[in-house]
Formats: C-alpha cells, structure tokens, sequence
C-alpha cells in the first residue's frame, strides 16, 4: 500500500484568494503611494502567503525583529539587504538613502514588512516616507494590534487603501488541503470534526492530518475515518503530534 504523506504543499486557500486580490488592487494604484494592511491571528497563515507571493511576483520581504526596537538604523539596514544593496550603510540617513536608491532603481518592488506592530511607530513614518518617495506599495503584515498601531498614526491610516483580515480556514480550505497536499478525500464530516478542534488554525490542521496519515499508515488503510479522525485529534492534544 502506498504510504500516505503530508507534503509541504501551498494550498490557494480563500485567505490566499483574497491576499492575490489585494496586491491586485493596490497595483492599480501604481504611480502613488500607497499601504496596505494585513492582519490575523497566529496560525492562518499569513507569512507563508506573504513569502511564496513575494518570491513568485518580484517583491520585498522583511520580517521586523524586536531588538530593532531601538535602532531604525538596523531596520534599514535589514532592508538594504533584502533589496540586495551591498555593503548596507552604517550610518540612518545614508541607509535611508540605498533604500529609496534600490526601490527607485528596482521600479518600486512591492515590499511586505511583517511584525512592524513591534516597533515603534516611528519605524512606520520611515515605511509611509519610503513609499510616498518611490510611488512602491508597502504590505504591513502583523496580529489584530497591527490595526490600531496604524490607526495612531494618521498620516500612515490615511494611505491604506487595502484592508485585509485572514479569517479562519473554513471546512471546504481544509477539504481542500488533504486533497492537494495528502492525496486524502476527507468526507464534510471529517473536515468539520478537524475544523472544529483546531479553530480553523492552520497549524493545527496540518498538525492533526499528519496525525491522522501516521494513523492511516499503521493501519494500513487507505480510507479516513471519523474515529481515527478524532483519535488523531486527541493524540494532538495530548502531545503526540509535537
């Protein structure tokens, strides 16, 4: 019998449906400015969408570190180097500088900053400075408090023209997932059973199906049932599936 995997498979879930929408709409902006806003809980895969769109489509991804708190410098200089800019400069106002240089020169490469939320908000006067500069569209990614860190600076809120929340996955994402990525065909009753316990987190899905392919392998059965299902979840909650 053949073993049943959980590859490491993209899925175009409705969240990654949406998030495609987005960058479509702020590319009809080009020319000017301009922000969007992508916020979620922990799980829904937020960052993976944003890395496989940036690799893909040309873009800039920068994932904000909290020891920068203090230092716009190394914000900057994290920038140079995912724009490729050799030798980032030491000093704030010359890496200011490569930066604006790179994303005029590169045609102002979209840029998706993930955690911002944890810096303070004059990091976020750098990013709306850099994109009103260059006319490149800038992706803040980041947890429900991402919202109201923007909404404090008016001048950043006021250019957001794309606002976009990854909602849970639903039943038909996580049908979806088992087919693309196990090659499984889950029954609506499974997914539910699955949807239910995880909340729609999209580590705990992938969490408790491989669970459930590890289950379905001992076995040696080719068909997902409601009673493995659950025991694959109950496994999950008690440990086994770290």
């Amino acid at each position: 019998m053949k073993e049943i995997r959980v590859s490491p498979k993209f899925v175009n879930t409705r969240n990654v449906r949406n998030f495609q929408a987005m960058t479509d709409a702020l590319a009809l902006s080009a020319g000017e400015g301009r922000l969007g806003v992508v916020i979620g809980q922990a799980g829904r895969g937020k960052t993976r969408t944003a890395q496989v769109y940036a690799a893909n489509n040309r873009c800039v991804f920068l994932r904000c570190l909290s020891i920068w708190r203090t230092s716009e410098l190394d914000f900057l200089r994290g920038l140079c180097r995912e724009l490729n800019v050799k030798n980032p400069p030491h000093r704030k106002d010359a890496a200011f500088t490569a930066v604006l240089d790179a994303l005029i020169l590169q045609g102002g490469r979209p840029v998706f900053i993930e955690e911002i939320e944890k810096l303070p908000k004059l990091h976020l006067e750098l990013v709306r400075d850099l994109s009103d500069l260059t006319a490149a569209a800038f992706v803040l990614i980041g947890e429900e408090e991402l919202e109201s860190h923007v909404q404090q600076v008016r001048r950043m809120w006021n250019r957001t023209f794309q606002f976009l929340e990854f909602a849970a996955l639903g039943v038909g994402d996580i049908i979806m997932y088992a087919k693309e990525a196990a090659e499984l065909e889950l029954s609506p009753e499974i997914a539910a059973i699955l949807h239910s316990s995880s909340g729609g987190n999209f580590r705990v899905v992938k969490r408790d199906l491989q669970n459930l392919a590890n289950m379905m392998n001992a076995k040696g059965t080719l068909d997902p049932t409601v009673e493995l299902a659950k025991i694959a979840i109950k496994q999950s909650l008690q440990g086994g599936g770290k």
